[in-house]
């Protein structure tokens, strides 16, 4: 394995290493001009060690080195630059497989360590490996685009180490600074047996958007702490404990607002001591603002740009400031027995962690077209359990390699008395206005007498929710020797799961009133099948067949405002699991002598009951249905070139078509629809090249990105159509000492106006109260980072 100390001893090997793309099978070493050492890349998609060109199916792997240098502080600063990823607002999406009108469809999982948890932070990390594809037999469930895995930095048992970096940077035209900053350290503990590895990062995010109204300007804040302690029972056997502690705040919004009313609801109001509250209350339509005019214009009369120098496309008005808060305390477990009676090793990695999501949800536009407000307020705890237990053949140099082994996964939430929880404005000019509004008698009469609280409408309480699943995997390869002809592989997996799920929950006040219970299990089989052909150990061409897979669930009674939504009658309470087979030739390897690396793939992916999520346009709520057939076909193009000594390039493209293959009401879709939140073609060149200044060693880095254009809504408004855009950084680094580094990013260099995103929450185009969503893209922004390490 190539490690920090080996890069140590040469400079000029350490620019080749840190500049490595994600389609590297190999490196070249330079020691000096007569000797060439080549450094294969490993990666472990196969929950073994192998080289990229054994592994039959696409991968991308990204190491330590690469993400310091392209400034990378979190896996989804790296899909943007993979070939066939999709990433509309920061989930990924491979292959095409988004299934709806979300922009999170959760198909796609992420695993730290071998631990599934959607954490991506990439402070203290080792590598980053893509795998593209359904990954059903070894990765399980909610992997049926793909699985990201994170690899963390191990403690080392015989040196003492103490790291870190920090960066500053800034946005044009947002308000504040960004910062990151992180620091670890590893202390071996018992010399050769016992050591301790803690990292901690602090990241600040000062976001684009600002409420006219509150004077808001929109931040996050993310922070966690790793700790990992070594045992090395012996040269076969170790054990780590690890725990984090993972925190996540943000206030304001993270989406803008190009909705541009031409009317807005007012009220007046009569005084009548015979009125209830006080008042008699008479609606109607002010039309004074034009409908060119902005929503911030219209409602606080701000410029252009505002008083405090926020630019139009940055100002929001709304009444409430949403917010969201997230701590998750995890706590894992992993053994690695090398040898059992010299046949097999074995390998755990369990974890329980639980976590608490609390959030404020501003409802008063919607529901009360700002004449008053409402809001939604959050509590979701759940704790989860998972164990994995790999056993895999001992001898690596055996034409047989075979893995068996078992995972369980429980999630849960038990007693939750306040899960949702709705309120609205106070006093007797709300309240008669909600009254009249609402047609509702009495807005106080629910809150006082189910919640002792005259302002709460609505409470959502969950009794009990698990879902669980029980899994049995097994892989074999054979590897033929063919002698000069090369090698053949015969790869074949199956997983058999069984899932259990269960929800009792029960409503009280406005939207729906009683309990609900509902349960079910299912069980089934996901199969692989691959054959690899390696005439020599620089290329090698394959087939893949991949099932995957989404498990099923219960969904909450439906709101009694939602009865007549068209969309209604899809409803059920109970949704099945969706299927994915995908069908894959690859070709994959290296030439002139290592300086070209290269990786194809071409697919089509057949996907039956595709699990979606269907909005109510007339209620605000949604549901989760079986959503008929798709496919997606596509190709996939990753390389790289050793051009010079020191200059290298990086392309990247892929063409993705994903369509929808029958009618769907629930989510609007028709046959032959292209599929939402994709791109049919994206993008990625790079150039790096390395240069001394001042007797010290230097990188410059340029690299472009495209996104093709796509939609976010089948149901399709110019509010839902995103355009194409290219963006272009730019980096450098500077090797202060052997210890230290320096570098300066340039994100967006030409400070192109492009938007990543955007989708009108409404489908009626005469409706022009409701959000016009949009995104857009970081402004040029400008950092310094800096990296150190001492032993």
């Amino acid at each position: 394995m190539f490690t920090l100390t080996h890069a140590k001893k040469s400079l000029l090997s350490t620019a080749i290493v840190s500049i490595l793309s994600s389609t590297s099978v190999s490196a070249v070493e330079v020691k000096d001009q007569d000797e060439i050492e080549v450094i294969e890349t490993t990666v472990s998609a196969r929950r073994k060690d192998e080289t990229i060109i054994e592994v039959p199916m696409a991968i991308s792997s990204i190491s330590a080195m690469e993400i310091a240098d392209r400034n990378y502080q979190n896996a989804e600063d790296i899909y943007r630059s993979l070939a066939g990823a999709a990433m509309p607002r920061g989930q990924l999406i491979l292959r095409g497989l988004s299934g709806g009108n979300s922009a999170a469809p959760d198909t796609t999982s992420t695993f730290v360590d071998d631990i599934p948890i959607e954490f991506t932070n990439l402070s203290d990390v080792e590598r980053v490996e893509v795998l593209r594809g359904p990954q059903g037999t070894l990765y399980g469930s909610n992997a049926i685009g793909g699985t990201v895995r994170i690899i963390t930095k191990k403690p080392v048992l015989d040196e003492f180490e103490l790291f870190g970096s920090m960066l500053t940077g800034s946005e044009k035209d947002v308000e504040g600074y960004d910062t990151n900053m992180s620091l670890g350290i590893n202390i071996p503990l018992v010399d050769g047996a016992v050591a301790l590895r803690v990292n901690g990062n602090l990241q600040e995010d000062q976001r684009q958007y600002t409420n006219i109204n509150t004077g808001l300007q929109s931040d996050a804040q993310s922070n966690f702490i790793r700790s990992q302690l070594l045992w090395q029972v012996n040269d076969e056997v170790d054990i780590t404990l690890g725990y984090s502690l993972i925190e996540d705040r943000a206030r304001g919004y993270n989406q803008g607002d190009t909705s541009k009313p031409d009317y807005v609801w007012k009220y007046n109001l009569t005084q009548n001591p015979e009125a209830k509250y006080g008042y008699d209350v008479d609606f109607y339509k002010d039309d004074s603002c034009a409908q060119q005019f902005s929503r911030p214009q219209c409602l606080s009369g701000s410029a252009p740009i505002s008083d405090s120098g926020v630019p139009g496309k940055y100002q929001l008005f709304d009444a409430i400031d949403p917010w969201s808060k997230s701590t998750t305390d995890l706590f894992t477990l992993n053994v690695n027995v090398e040898n059992i009676f010299d046949v097999a090793s074995l390998a755990y990695a369990g974890s329980y962690r639980k976590t608490e999501d609390n959030s404020l949800h501003n409802w008063s536009r919607l529901d009360g077209l700002d004449m008053f407000k409402t809001w939604i307020i959050n509590d979701w705890p759940v704790e989860r359990t998972t164990h994995e237990l790999r056993i895999q053949n001992l001898d690596v140099t055996s034409p047989l390699s075979w893995t068996i082994g078992s995972f369980y996964d429980k999630s849960e939430r038990n007693n939750v008395d306040d899960y949702q929880a709705q309120y609205h404005e106070g006093g007797d000019i709300a309240t008669a206005v909600i009254a009249a509004w609402w047609s509702w008698e009495d807005p106080f009469e629910v809150g006082e007498t189910n919640f002792n609280n005259r302002q709460q409408h609505w409470q959502w309480n969950i009794v009990e929710s698990y879902a669980e699943e029980l899994s049995f995997f097994a892989d074999v390869s054979y590897a033929f020797d063919l002698g000069d002809a090369g090698e053949l592989e015969l790869n074949g997996g199956v997983r058999h799961y069984n899932i259990k799920d269960g929800l009792k929950d029960t409503g009280v006040g406005m939207w729906w009133d009683g309990e609900s219970e509902e349960s079910g299990e299912e069980s089934g089989q996901r199969y692989k099948l691959s054959a690899s052909y390696r005439p020599t150990n620089d290329m090698s061409v394959y087939g893949l067949y991949t099932e995957g897979y989404r498990p099923g669930g219960n969904n909450s009674p439906l709101s009694q405002s939602c009865a007549s939504d068209p969309k209604a009658k899809d409803f059920k309470k109970r949704y099945e699991s969706d299927q994915i087979e995908n069908y894959e030739l690859g070709l994959k390897g290296s030439a002139f002598d290592h300086s070209f690396n290269y990786a194809l793939a071409i697919y089509q992916i057949n996907w039956s009951g595709m699990l979606t999520d269907v909005y109510m346009d007339t209620c605000g709520f949604s549901y989760t249905a079986n959503g008929g057939k798709a496919r997606s076909r596509g190709f996939e193009f990753e390389s790289t070139m050793q051009i010079a000594d020191e200059l290298k390039m990086s392309f990247n493209t892929s063409y993705t078509n994903s369509t929808i293959l029958e009618d769907n009401d629930a989510i609007s879709a028709l046959k032959g629809d292209d599929m939402t939140m994709v791109p049919k073609w994206n993008g990625y060149l790079a150039l790096d090249q390395g240069f001394s200044l001042m007797g010290k060693q230097a990188y410059l880095r340029a690299d472009y990105s495209y996104y093709g254009d796509y939609k976010t809504h089948f149901d399709v408004r110019d509010e839902d159509k995103v355009p194409s855009y290219g963006v272009v950084n730019l980096s450098t680094r500077f090797e202060v000492s052997d210890d230290v580094t320096l570098s300066l990013h340039v994100n967006n260099l030409l400070d192109d106006d492009a938007i990543k995103y955007k989708r009108a929450r409404k489908r009626s185009e005469t409706n022009t109260t409701a959000q016009n969503y949009i995104e857009y893209l970081q402004g040029r922004s400008i950092s310094i980072r800096l990296d150190y390490t001492f032993f």
